[in-house]
């Protein structure tokens, strides 16, 4: 108690310091960026792997400044080892936490951090009272972290340099914004780029056998009698007078087991288990496996379902669909030296060895055309797309995306292969509406494209800052369907007519745009289109698109524009959301009844 009563009294010495003259503004970009020199080292032959990382990184935290600067306490303070003393008066109150943080974590006849430990229980104690008294940004606090570090590499040798710059990384991206567990994974003996295994609930222990489950009885479980070996995990467990009823599953499957008391001892859910018993009916008519020998029993813990899962049965049926059509399957590059997406936040890339900058593509439409061109009438691929900008409360977008190409097929025969491929998925039957944008809008909000004040009204309610920067009725209704309306769009319809530009490769623009939405209750799927084919109008919508490029990413859409001139066929094409049809297919997903204890005590 008698150091934490000290740490306050500093904490408070601190703050009046502070307090003593107006506060400034710090030269963060000056003062980090001199320190960088550290990793450009005449004596290293140039830079230091990884610096253009280290030097991003700092940008990022600038972007966040600026940041004030007030008198240090630790500048003359006696208590700090010289060689971490500030050299100047002025600085962020941040680093008065910093540097008395570790000098009070720094053990009698020991030097400071980083070249010597220390204490866990001091720097405990210490941080919860300087963070307390002083305001600590831990965006700051991690700026002066790294100058506090970027200032020592120059003297650190080969081995002390690599642990410096992985605390630096680190302190880069910590994915923490808790001073105290900065600095004590910051100053903590581990790496903190390597995260440390937690406490378990159950002890380790080693596998049983590394034989293969058996699997091989699960198709014909409920259809055949006498003897059965099955694996999987146990998901749920009831215990129901002389028999102890289990859940297992594997694969899609589910069965349920009924053991005995003694071979059930011990069991508990997310146990690995392999079993022989018979198939006979519970009596209340369940399916059911009554188990004679537990083979195996490895311990386990029940698992959610991963997002991997989550489009697989989706993905074989759009498979199977699409082969059935005659569409060839192909894989285009993922990483692409230039960047065709629109306004789009790109994810970019450096490539060490082709020394340039890549993105994450965010369309495969140009590649698939270029299968088109190559003489190929039907062709599409699956896989992801990428946009790097937050959605929803997701800080980072991945689409599962087909896209599908067809030189024998016109718009409105594209749309309705659309329209059969999300049937055969989602197993949805109703009818399919076609309407233009502006009979949508009308039918889910009750107000007609043709009342202006009235969008206006409603935009003032729904999408305020839309509204503030725009009076076109267009922007405005295409804001407000996306945002707030067409959740409220049941059943299956096809939208066309809609205002707003579109992507320079579909012909035509604003309504008269070629292309067709298509919803199914409430969900965009797909968006139909037929490609622009005049190289001229394609130039030209590029220019437009680039003229004033939000983001400073490589744009080359010779190759676009060449493959046209070298004779692309008329073609249309689907873009549709994979994510989209595996949500919906779980919409209409008939879920499996399992008996509750009470149903089956009866």
């Amino acid at each position: 108690m008698r150091a934490i009563a000290g740490y306050n009294r500093l904490a408070a010495e601190i703050a009046a310091t502070h307090a003593t003259l107006p506060t400034t503004t710090w030269d963060a970009p000056a003062e980090m960026l001199d320190a960088a020199c550290g990793l450009f080292t005449a004596e290293r032959g140039g830079r230091e792997d990884g610096a253009d990382a280290v030097l991003a990184g700092i940008a990022r935290i600038l972007a966040h400044g600026p940041y004030p600067a007030v008198r240090l306490h630790a500048t003359g303070c006696e208590l700090l080892p010289p060689d971490i003393r500030p050299e100047r008066p002025l600085g962020p109150p941040e680093e008065d936490v910093l540097l008395h943080a570790i000098a009070l974590a720094t053990s009698p006849g020991t030097e400071p951090w980083p070249h010597g430990p220390v204490d866990r229980e001091s720097l405990s104690e210490a941080i919860p009272a300087l963070a307390g008294a002083v305001p600590c940004r831990t965006t700051a606090l991690r700026a002066v972290a790294v100058r506090y570090l970027l200032r020592r590499l120059p003297s650190a040798d080969d081995r002390h340099r690599r642990w410096l710059l992985r605390r630096i990384a680190w302190l880069l991206d910590p994915r923490t914004d808790d001073a105290g567990t900065l600095l004590c994974r910051l100053t903590g003996p581990d790496d903190p780029l390597v995260a440390r295994l937690g406490s378990q609930d159950r002890e380790a222990s080693p596998p049983d056998s590394s034989e293969p489950f058996p699997p091989a009885g699960w198709p014909c479980w409920q259809t055949e009698d006498g003897m059965l070996r099955l694996g999987g995990r146990i998901l749920a467990l009831r215990e129901h007078r002389r028999l102890t009823f289990a859940d297992l599953g594997w694969d899609g499957h589910t069965a349920q087991l009924a053991i005995s008391r003694d071979l059930a001892a011990g069991l508990r859910a997310g146990d690995l288990v392999a079993v022989r018993g018979t198939r006979g009916i519970s009596r209340t008519g369940q399916p059911t496996v009554f188990v004679t020998r537990l083979e195996r029993r490895e311990p386990g813990a029940v698992r959610a379902a991963p997002d991997a899962l989550a489009a697989t049965a989706v993905l074989r049926a759009v498979r199977e669909h699409l082969a059935a059509a005659g569409f060839a399957e192909v894989i285009t590059p993922v990483l692409t030296d230039g960047y065709f997406g629109g306004a789009a936040r790109p994810f970019a890339t450096w490539a060490a060895a082709a020394g340039r900058h890549q993105y994450l593509r965010v369309t495969t439409e140009l590649a698939l055309l270029d299968v088109i061109a190559s003489g190929t009438s039907r062709c599409y691929e699956i896989g992801p797309s990428f946009r790097n900008e937050g959605l929803r409360g997701q800080p980072a977008k991945e689409f599962l995306m087909l896209e599908a190409y067809a030189v024998d097929f016109d718009l409105g025969g594209m749309t309705e292969y659309a329209v059969s491929l999300a049937r055969k998925v989602t197993v949805h039957q109703g009818s399919l509406r076609r309407m233009s944008f502006d009979e949508a809008f009308r039918e889910v909000s009750g107000v007609d494209l043709s009342d202006v004040p009235a969008i206006r009204a409603l935009s003032d309610e729904h999408i305020p800052v839309t509204a503030a920067r725009t009076d076109d009725p267009d922007i405005l209704a295409r804001r407000l369907w996306r945002s707030s309306l067409r959740h409220r769009l049941q059943g299956l319809a096809a939208i066309d007519g809609i205002p707003g530009p579109a992507s320079p490769l579909i012909a035509g623009t604003g309504r008269a745009a070629q292309r067709v939405w298509l919803y199914v209750d409430g969900l965009e799927v797909a968006e139909v289109s037929r490609n622009e084919r005049n190289t001229g109008l394609l130039a030209e919508a590029f220019q437009s698109q680039f003229a004033d490029d939000p983001h400073p990413v490589h744009r080359d859409y010779r190759k676009a524009v060449d493959m046209f001139a070298g004779g692309v066929p008329p073609c249309v094409g689907i873009g549709l959301s994979v994510t989209r049809l595996a949500q919906l297919a779980r919409r209409h997903a008939t879920r499996l009844t399992v008996p509750s204890p009470r149903q089956e005590s009866r």
